[in-house]
């Protein structure tokens, strides 16, 4: 099935869209200060995988550095989007070290695929 990622992708971002439209979701007392950080830094570290995995699965990855730049400005866009939504949900705020660790997850999921990636290789049956 060469849609598996991109379903698994779409669900994830409506996932973590519908998660941040919730109000008032607080991190238990118990966990450090700034765990929501490591939360979103999470979410998109999963989200920048399965954005790479489908460009994989789908053989649209031409040049690698491209498709992490394109991964890269496009969970950017993601993290910004979701950030100025929760704005207007009570008992949210936006934040720019919750934008940051958006983007560094992004990132950070790209330099995994980067050094991980294996281009596909396609052989040709030999003559005799």
């Amino acid at each position: 099935m060469k849609k598996g990622f991109r379903i698994a992708l779409i669900v994830w971002t409506i996932l973590m869209l519908t998660l941040s439209s919730l109000p008032d979701m607080q991190a238990p007392e118990l966990f450090p200060k700034y765990s929501d950080k490591i939360v979103h830094f999470i979410e998109f570290l999963i989200w920048g995988m399965l954005f790479m995995m489908m460009l994989k699965q789908e053989d649209r990855i031409g040049n690698v550095w491209g498709a992490l730049l394109f991964v890269l400005i496009f969970g950017s866009i993601l993290g910004i989007v979701e950030e100025f939504h929760q704005m207007f949900v009570s008992g949210r705020s936006a934040d720019i070290r919750d934008l940051a660790a958006d983007i560094g997850g992004v990132l950070i999921a790209s330099l995994i695929f980067r050094i991980f990636y294996r281009k596909p290789r396609y052989y040709l049956p030999r003559r005799s």
